[in-house]
């Protein structure tokens, strides 16, 4: 009878977390692709599902190794998603729905830690409703950090309950996810050697509750269970880095990462972490107090930081690290504390891995990277609503439940407002310029999006960026852009060859440069151009437009293969030239900057 009510206690959580989850979320299902997500879901074999499961020799980004990101299994949810449509309302609804039974595994990994439903469900709450969180449930490419995240917990779940074999390929199912996914690993490990080095295998929770086996008296002892497990978790480690190796090269256990995306990488040791340590504490900030969230960070919103003590919150960042460094020696030593343990395991593993502290990562900073580190922190702030509500005193749970019932509120209501935010691309850019204002990024996609209605701000925001950072493509491609619009065709063509220059095999170069040679009557150099367009990424209207490029340099036959090429076999060369001659009027005022 006992287990039916813990049971019926469950489910009656999980239908919570639902009617909550969609409450909240809501307003995300009418939303476009935007941000990354084009880029991701522009893979070819996303639309040959044949080809699904090659993506287990394929980076991240198609081609793109130097980005030293391997994710099949996010990659593979997304060719699922495609059997049942291209529309974004599936996509977005499987995230939703990962993110709502994530929460609820929040709910059942503290409550089989703690056995304290309360305390466990608060901070499954303030997880499910958290505004930081938005980023990587509402924008599609966020999936990465949801997957790692639902097998991370999974693999915590079932190591708890000494399903280890179960456990260890949970874990490799989040590698395979996202690369976070190795906090977990030295999650586990911590708790294995807390539970050796106290001869007792207990945790140090909130309030005290302990899960407590008794190992011969309370001595020290080896555990051979921490031996079969281990085994397990190394022989996964060496799968996956196997595979990655495999795939990434020597792009493996590094990043080629563009500057403005990430100016740490480029920086010295003491300025990449003095740096570090700052944005240790904006994340922080935004965790509980969501305020001014932004989907761009990059250079130069957050300046480099070069001198520790010209930066007070580099300062804190230093007081805290020290603190958590502190906790780490204090676990070794059996001497740990309570709260704080949660602090170190749950926040601070996985901050580690994505804080550039360490080694210099894709992004300075992102808020969708908090996913999992901000279970950590809301811990703390449940714990403390908690211990009011459990206070004797009248006022303190009246005060401890107004606090809870308010953060929830709040919370939602913020989340609900920033779900808008990403709802389609001009929405997203416009906030991201308001909020990250001198984002060399935000800059210039703000830059194209007023392309087409207020030429001189984009002008003005062009000549901005170009004055901050030259080199960056894609506002060479706006300044491009800029000078077609005033019919300066060779200063186009100029700023598309320093772009092409900077990254020859960039999609949206090639294809602007193209009809700028072709507008100048460069058809030679616009066929070469197009040649390389083509075999990387294809599309109808590029391939006709080589064809005719190549009809207007009189390479006629290669001009008819080229059609016969791509619309196939039963298309004659008559029927290719009667598709040039139908479609010339139309490729030759086409003008990519326009539709951009």
């Amino acid at each position: 009878m006992c287990l039916n009510l813990r049971m019926a206690n469950k489910w009656l959580v999980l239908v919570l977390f639902f009617i909550i989850g969609t409450s909240v979320f809501y307003n995300v299902f009418t939303g476009d692709f935007v941000h990354d997500d084009l880029l991701v879901l522009s893979h070819s074999f996303l639309s040959q599902p044949a080809k699904i499961l090659n993506f287990f020799g394929q980076p991240y980004f198609e081609n793109l190794y130097q980005a030293g990101l391997y994710r099949p299994l996010t990659q593979i949810s997304f060719g699922l998603n495609f059997l049942f449509g291209s529309s974004p309302f599936g996509f977005h609804l499987v995230n939703i729905l990962l993110h709502i039974v994530n929460s609820f595994f929040v709910f059942l990994l503290l409550k089989k830690i703690t056995k304290e439903f309360r305390f466990s469900l608060i901070a499954a709450l303030l997880f499910l409703v958290l505004p930081i969180h938005v980023e990587a449930v509402t924008s599609i490419v966020g999936r990465a950090e949801l997957f790692s995240f639902f097998f991370g917990i999974l693999t915590l779940l079932l190591w708890f309950n000494s399903k280890y074999l179960f456990s260890a390929v949970t874990l490799f199912l989040a590698l395979l996810s996202k690369e976070t996914a190795v906090a977990v690993f030295g999650m586990v490990v911590l708790f294995g050697w807390h539970q050796i080095k106290r001869g007792v295998a207990r945790l140090g929770v909130p309030h005290g509750a302990q899960i407590a086996i008794e190992l011969h008296g309370g001595e020290e002892r080896q555990d051979p269970e921490f031996l079969k497990w281990l085994i397990y978790y190394f022989g996964v480690l060496v799968l996956y880095f196997g595979m990655r190796i495999a795939v990434l090269g020597r792009y493996a256990f590094k990043t080629q990462v563009e500057f403005i995306f990430n100016p740490l990488a480029y920086a010295s040791f003491f300025e990449r972490f003095f740096t570090a340590l700052k944005v240790l504490v904006l994340y922080l900030v935004k965790i509980f107090i969501p305020y001014d969230l932004s989907a761009d960070y990059s250079y130069d919103q957050i300046p480099v930081v070069k001198n520790l003590f010209s930066s007070p919150l580099a300062l804190v960042g230093l007081v805290f690290l020290g603190l958590m460094i502190w906790v780490s020696y204090r676990i070794l030593l059996r001497k740990q504390g309570i709260v704080l343990d949660w602090v170190l395991i749950f926040f601070f593993l996985p901050f580690l891995v994505i804080s550039n502290l360490i080694f210099p990562t894709g992004t300075i900073m992102a808020e969708r990277l908090m996913y999992f580190s901000s279970f950590g922190a809301l811990v703390v702030l449940a714990s403390a609503i908690d211990s009011a509500i459990k206070q004797p005193s009248k006022l303190s749970k009246r005060l401890g439940l107004a606090v809870l019932l308010v953060l929830l509120v709040v919370y939602s209501f913020l989340t609900i407002d920033r779900n808008r935010v990403w709802a389609n691309r001009e929405s997203l850019l416009t906030d991201s310029f308001k909020k990250s204002p001198n984002s060399i990024a935000a800059k210039t996609n703000f830059g194209i999006l007023m392309l087409e209605r207020d030429k001189e701000l984009a002008k003005q925001l062009s000549l901005e960026v170009y004055e901050k950072y030259p080199d960056y493509i894609q506002n060479l491609n706006l300044r491009a852009a800029v000078e077609v619009q005033d019919e300066n065709f060779f200063e186009a063509e100029k700023f598309l060859e320093r772009a092409l220059e900077l990254r020859p095999k960039h999609q949206n170069t090639l294809q602007n440069l193209s009809r700028v040679y072709f507008t100048l009557g460069k058809y030679p150099e616009a066929e070469e151009t197009l040649k390389v367009l083509v075999s990387e990424y294809g599309g109808t209207g590029n391939v006709i437009f080589y064809a005719l490029v190549q009809a207007k340099n009189n390479h006629l036959d290669q001009s008819s293969q080229t059609i016969y090429d791509f619309f196939g076999p039963d298309i004659k060369d008559e029927s290719a030239l009667k598709i040039l001659r139908k479609e010339y009027k139309e490729v030759e005022e086409f003008f990519i900057f326009h539709k951009q």
